[in-house]
């Protein structure tokens, strides 16, 4: 099982969140589950609030190849990277948060997604799916890493709900 999340604050919010999912189940393998949406303000710069989700998906698909073809989905729904050293709004962000209980620390990709621990905006919606799931690191349950974080983020309960 892989988790991976999803996050947007340009353009059409919700639907670049339910293309992201429908490219996933395409290309990366089947969606078992989905979060609530979550709407939160920019974490670490000013922007505009981001829609966030998180979704459970059974894959075949090794850690590397999913997280090139997540670059890809990215680049198709319009993100575009622009070097900087601080955060950046973006229509879409997809970031692998879990893959089965795996540690991978390479310069381009980190499993657990690293400071996942310290931000709501991944932990509340992780939670809706996985909360039994234990953080391979931390030896805690999400469930646990969510209720003792420290962020206190508003989050806002969006009323749509994605669809697999």
């Amino acid at each position: 099982m892989v988790y991976i999340g999803l996050g947007s604050n340009l353009g059409n919010r919700f639907e670049t969140l339910q293309k992201a999912v429908y490219q996933i189940a395409a290309e990366v393998g089947t969606v078992e589950s989905i979060s609530r949406v979550y709407e939160t303000q920019a974490w670490g710069f000013e922007s505009e609030a981001f829609l966030n989700a998180c979704i459970k998906v059974n894959s075949k698909k090794n850690p590397f190849e999913i997280i090139e073809i997540l670059l890809s989905i990215e680049t198709k729904l319009g993100r575009k990277r622009i070097e900087s050293d601080g955060y950046q709004a973006r229509s879409i962000d997809l970031d692998i948060v879990l893959y089965k209980d795996q540690i991978i620390n390479e310069d381009h990709l980190q499993i657990p997604h690293p400071r996942m621990e310290i931000r709501q905006f991944v932990l509340t919606p992780l939670v809706d799916i996985a909360a039994k799931v234990t953080h391979p690191i931390l030896n805690r349950t999400i469930e646990k890493i969510e209720q003792e974080c420290a962020d206190n983020s508003n989050l806002i309960l969006w009323g749509d709900k994605l669809k697999k």
